[in-house]
């Protein structure tokens, strides 16, 4: 379904579950929120909760609308979708990207929100995270465009901890699956990845969040490396912290189960 949000952007927007469930809003990385579909909105909507997901702008079907784009405006069109869908205060989990912009909304908006999960936040890149960034900066500015299974193993190398790279059965699907995103680019991952080397979170700001926070991290991520991650959930005010062993970025994949038996204790 579309809506056509207050911040000028229409978004591309799914409800599952429970009309009368307490709503959850899960918030994509830099591509779909389909991503979720898989396994976190059947295990939330067997547990009752009613569900909304959504595409960020520039990411079809949502709107793809003029750069630049910010944290702060993505955070914005969020804040406006669970305004304008009545489900506030919800609970929200990010993944990713999503999940800094939680933390830019959970600042900025705290009384939309019960309380948060973010999982593989990259509130603060390392060196190694940087690099990779600004060379995805510099391939996509410059319109340079891999082989796709180049860019799977690419993608696949920095996504997922060693173990999932050596079994076989589990990542020849995803080869197959990241052949798809490396065409999936364009004018909104540009815009996205720039807003995210744009963002530079002040930590007094985050020490002001009063919302109910879990931050889980990866012990093999290294887009949102665990130390960092540990830290952030220092910095907020009684903050849970959970890791996820043997794990890389790509938590929603590799160790889904793991994944959702945090969320399902955090949201109970």
């Amino acid at each position: 379904m579309l809506i056509s949000l207050k911040t000028g952007v229409t978004l591309n927007y799914e409800i599952f579950g429970n009309a009368d469930g307490s709503p959850v809003v899960l918030v994509p990385g830099q591509h779909q929120a389909a991503l979720f579909h898989q396994m976190q909105v059947p295990f939330l909507t067997q547990r009752g909760y009613r569900v909304i997901t959504f595409d960020h702008r520039g990411v079809p079907p949502s709107e793809e609308t003029p750069p630049p784009y910010s944290m702060e405006g993505l955070a914005e069109d969020v804040a406006a979708l669970i305004e304008q869908l009545d489900v506030g205060p919800c609970a929200i989990v990010g993944y990713s990207l999503g999940a800094t912009i939680i933390l830019e909304l959970a600042v900025e908006r705290p009384e939309l929100l019960t309380r948060s999960a973010l999982v593989g936040v990259p509130w603060k890149p390392s060196a190694l995270h940087r690099a990779i960034r600004e060379d995805a900066l510099e391939r996509l500015r410059a319109g340079v465009v891999m082989p796709p299974v180049m860019e799977g193993i690419y993608r696949a190398m920095y996504l997922f901890g060693p173990r999932a790279l050596n079994r076989d059965a589990f990542i020849q699907p995803y080869l197959e699956g990241l052949r798809g995103l490396a065409e999936s680019g364009g004018h909104g991952a540009l815009r996205h990845a720039e807003a995210s080397a744009s963002y530079d979170p002040d930590p007094a700001r985050i020490a002001a969040i009063t919302v109910p926070t879990l931050v889980v991290g990866m012990e093999h991520d290294i887009m949102s490396p665990y130390p960092m991650a540990r830290e952030l959930a220092g910095i907020v005010p009684g903050a849970q912290y959970r890791e996820i062993k043997i794990c890389g970025h790509a938590a929603l994949l590799e160790k889904p189960t793991e994944v959702n038996t945090l969320l399902a204790e955090f949201l109970s």
